[in-house]
């Protein structure tokens, strides 16, 4: 028998201590990912990271295309990407490093039916966090199709990280954030060389002058409700906080979002087998309230449903879409998208004001507006119909300027599932 020495057991004393004190999870559930060529097999928390295991392709599984074995893919991490607490964007566990897989811009090719393992280091995340994002770029306004071009963002990501009752805060909320720096274990054989000291960079450094002061997080809470029977039902909420497009599930139908209270957000609810919704929130205009409250109804699909574009402006008698109405727009592109098969009609009206054919000009110029602004974004054209019935079909019956308006107003009919 061998007898190790006594420095060999205290180091395999030490690593099985590190590896008691870690947390691991195998094959976490995750909610919702954008691409399925990737997945996450192991998360791993340590003292100092958050560790994920992930694999480009499947084992076992022939790509039916390229048969002469020609590349068809390039896969990178970009070291833009970073970890969220759902609907909390207040904290980002950075990106520190990856094994098995260039960082951008840097790429890897990859051959049809290859399997790539790698390996990403992030900040650890805080006890407690036991479901949490992993965020790589926004994937909406990217059409590099020719290119296979796809960030890899996960949604929904559960894991076991109990709350630690003898866990201190990582920062203290008096002092200001400081950029923590991975410390490099050492090579075997290999004399650590210490730099000078220097100067941090400019960056990590807090001038004496400066206060820091972490942003007010307003909440946005509610409930996401079936529109015919009125029950909640399991839905996904998106929004774009500073850039970076969010995702949020709720299998109980209730939510509830922190927002910055100075920003001014575009929130959609999606459900499947319902066509989506979206409102704009401004916390900075609610008055002080906190948390602000907002339910969603979702009308289910069906050939023949109809729902109005609330959100859609033109500026007096033209058909010329404003900026304003771009959210809506893009919500009602991601319904079509996430429903290949579905067909639309867009429909445009008007008010009784003026002359009676020009306002039936005026309805299906806006509704043709819509049209050509749903192709731009990639929808089929054959998906699309467009008509205006000007002041023929009106929702109000009065003369008022608040019922006329009601009338003024650009709505779609779902005519294919």
């Amino acid at each position: 028998m061998r007898i190790l020495p006594f420095s060999a057991w205290l180091l395999v004393l030490g690593l099985s201590l590190g590896t008691a004190q870690a947390q691991i999870t195998d094959r976490p559930y995750v909610e919702e990912r954008y691409s399925r060529r990737v997945s996450i097999v192991r998360v791993t928390l340590s003292e100092q990271y958050t560790i994920v295991d992930m694999q480009y392709g499947q084992p076992g599984r022939a790509t039916l295309f390229n048969p002469f074995g020609l590349s068809n893919y390039t896969i990178q991490i970009d070291p833009k990407s970073r970890l969220y607490r759902p609907g909390d964007t207040s904290r980002r566990y950075r990106f520190i490093k990856a094994e098995g897989i260039p960082v951008t811009p840097e790429k890897k090719s990859v051959l049809p039916g290859e399997v790539v393992n790698f390996r990403l280091y992030y900040e650890r995340l805080d006890p407690g966090i036991e479901v949490f994002d992993l965020y790589e770029g926004r994937n909406a306004d990217i059409d590099l199709r020719e290119e296979n071009y796809e960030f890899w963002n996960f949604y929904g990501i559960h894991i076991k990280n109990p709350r630690s009752p003898r866990s201190e805060p990582r920062v203290p909320p008096s002092s200001p954030p400081k950029k923590s720096i991975p410390k490099e274990e050492p090579k075997e054989d290999v004399p650590i060389q210490r730099p000078p000291l220097q100067e941090p960079p400019l960056l990590d450094k807090v001038p004496e002058d400066v206060t820091i002061t972490a942003p007010e997080i307003v909440g946005l809470m509610g409930t996401v409700y079936d529109a015919k029977t009125r029950k909640p039902i399991p839905a996904q909420l998106q929004y774009v906080d500073q850039g970076d497009s969010m995702r949020v599930g709720t299998s109980s139908g209730k939510y509830r979002l922190g927002l910055n209270g100075s920003g001014r957000y575009s929130v959609g609810a999606a459900a499947k087998g319902y066509l989506s919704t979206s409102m704009v929130v401004s916390p900075a205009d609610s008055a002080g309230k906190n948390p602000l409250t907002y339910d969603f109804y979702l009308t289910p699909l069906a050939e023949g449903a109809s729902i109005t574009l609330e959100k859609i402006y033109f500026a007096t008698s033209e058909y010329e879409l404003l900026p304003e109405s771009f959210d809506e727009l893009n919500a009602l592109v991601g319904m079509l998208r996430e429903n290949p098969s579905m067909k639309i009609r867009i429909e445009g009206h008007t008010d009784n004001l003026g002359d009676f054919d020009k306002n039936v000009e005026l309805s299906r110029n806006r509704a043709n507006a819509v049209r050509d602004y749903l192709i731009k974004k990639g929808i089929d054209a054959q998906r699309l119909e467009a008509k205006g019935y000007g002041p023929t079909r009106p929702v109000g019956k009065g003369n008022s300027e608040a019922e006329r308006q009601k009338n003024r107003r650009v709505e779609f009919v779902v005519t294919q599932i």
